[in-house]
């Protein structure tokens, strides 16, 4: 171990945490409405490689359980909640807090997202004899002057306290420099990227016409779906002005807002939503059935200028052989690869200039691009591959015992070696994104390209074939 290392020279000796068996694995998260990192967690939850070894996991939500507190307890995973209003935990839910973990009394705790890594932080210094603490990284933050005030606080204590988890999950390389930048301890970080049940999401047959039916959609127009909640980092104005200069441009597209309040836009958004006919507009909340009708999109557009890490429904409809045009934000443009499009964000002549590139090649182009994309989930972001990988980083770290204290008691060199084990050079036949060394430069990252934006008037740098593709695609190399 480095000499200069954070755990070099801590006391060895002391009481041992009474490890519960099977070991627990403890699961904080800020609630359990439907989002991305919800989603997550329930898809990893419910993969038979989290029980290997004996591991077993239970999830506290800070917020009341929401709807994706059905498919966890479905799974026969135990749920907790404070019932904390949204703001500040008082006293009273502290403690309530403190005593779910003492009677789960967990091999590991897992924070996911910001507040519920700095809960996790507090619940276990309130401990007698401390568990393992890891956090769980699901945000981009490319400007942290654009997250709320709050927000920016818990970012910021999350940041000197870095040092305090044995490990931090980041699901975007991107990411994890970012957080470096802010003063995020890096030494400790693990890169493990989403992954996708590619039988659940899938190509399949009649999925069109399910999903006109569904949505009431015209068979002649091309549809474009954004699928995600309301928030002003999913940029919907710009993918709005984007399919009207398409539109503009000669190009007949539907579009289609899929999510939680896209049926009730903001009046900004419900201004330029009436720049479009209106038999071009589809609106429709929360969806449960996504996986029934994504395949039957003809494209699917994410818009976001800032925030995401590793957006799910870009996976998604990877996985399900949808053509894909997502703007340069995380790790978008590494995920897609040359399986589909990237656009700056912000930039609705992009936007506009790649969603008609993809209604030219027609439905046959684009089933072969989808079918790229869908190969590139398979290969890299496989649910089975990525649940392996958190089911070994908790088997690596359940069997530590901790003194009194919370420090590693006679186990203090297991911290660097389990990291350095679980980094991406360590397992060389495995493509997890980019690689990076010890220190945490990246030493290797997947190729971008951009869609210069012209207004959509389809005039393009000149075209090449995608590898692979027996025609030519007019995406870029």
């Amino acid at each position: 171990m480095r000499p200069d290392h954070p755990l070099a020279g801590m006391a060895q000796a002391g009481a041992s945490y009474p490890v519960s068996r099977p070991a627990t694995v403890l699961h904080v998260i800020t609630g359990l409405n439907t989002g991305g990192a919800e989603m997550v967690l329930a898809r990893l939850l419910a993969h038979p490689a989290m029980t290997a070894g004996g591991l077993r996991h239970e999830v506290l939500s800070l917020l009341p359980a929401g709807a994706v507190a059905e498919r966890l307890l479905a799974s026969g995973i135990q749920i907790h909640s404070i019932d904390m209003a949204r703001g500040w935990p008082g006293p009273i839910r502290l403690l309530r807090l403190a005593g779910i973990i003492r009677r789960v009394q967990p091999a590991i705790i897992q924070g996911w997202m910001y507040h519920g890594n700095l809960a996790g932080l507090v619940g276990r210094a309130l401990q007698l004899r401390r568990p393992p603490l890891l956090w769980n990284m699901r945000h981009s933050l490319a400007d942290i002057a654009r997250e709320p005030m709050r927000t920016r606080v818990v970012i910021r204590l999350g940041a000197r306290f870095s040092g305090v988890p044995a490990a931090t999950i980041y699901n975007s390389a991107v990411a994890e420099r970012q957080h470096e930048a802010i003063g995020y301890r890096i030494d400790r970080a693990v890169l493990i990227p989403n992954g996708f049940d590619c039988q659940t999401f899938a190509p399949r047959a009649g999925a069109d016409a399910v999903m006109r039916r569904k949505f009431g959609i015209r068979k002649e127009s091309t549809v474009v779906a954004l699928v995600a909640r309301a928030h002003p980092m999913k940029s919907v104005d710009v993918l709005v002005e984007a399919v009207r200069r398409a539109r503009a441009a000669g190009h007949d597209l539907h579009l289609l807002l899929v999510g939680n309040g896209m049926e009730r836009p903001e009046p900004g958004i419900a201004a330029a939503l009436a720049q479009l006919p209106a038999d071009r507009v589809t609106l429709a909340g929360e969806q449960r059935d996504v996986a029934e009708w994504l395949a039957g999109v003809d494209m699917l557009a994410v818009a976001s200028s800032w925030g995401e890490g590793f957006p799910n429904i870009l996976g998604e409809a990877m996985a399900s052989g949808v053509a894909c045009v997502a703007t340069d934000v995380g790790d978008s443009a590494a995920i897609l690869d040359k399986t589909g499009l990237v656009v700056p964000p912000g930039d609705a002549d992009a936007m506009a200039t790649a969603l008609g590139r993809l209604d030219r090649l027609g439905k046959m182009g684009r089933q072969m691009i989808g079918q790229a994309a869908r190969n590139r989930i398979i290969e890299h972001y496989s649910l089975d591959h990525v649940a392996a990988r958190y089911a070994e980083l908790y088997g690596r770290f359940a069997p530590l015992r901790l003194g009194g204290s919370g420090m590693p008691g006679g186990a203090t060199d297991d911290v660097p070696r389990i990291l350095n084990q679980m980094r991406p050079e360590a397992i060389a036949n495995e493509a997890t994104g980019p690689l990076r060394s010890r220190r945490g430069q990246v030493v290797a990252t997947a190729p971008r390209f951009a869609v210069a934006g012209n207004g959509g008037s389809g005039a393009t740098a000149p075209a090449a074939a995608m590898p692979g593709m027996p025609f030519d695609t007019g995406l870029p190399r």
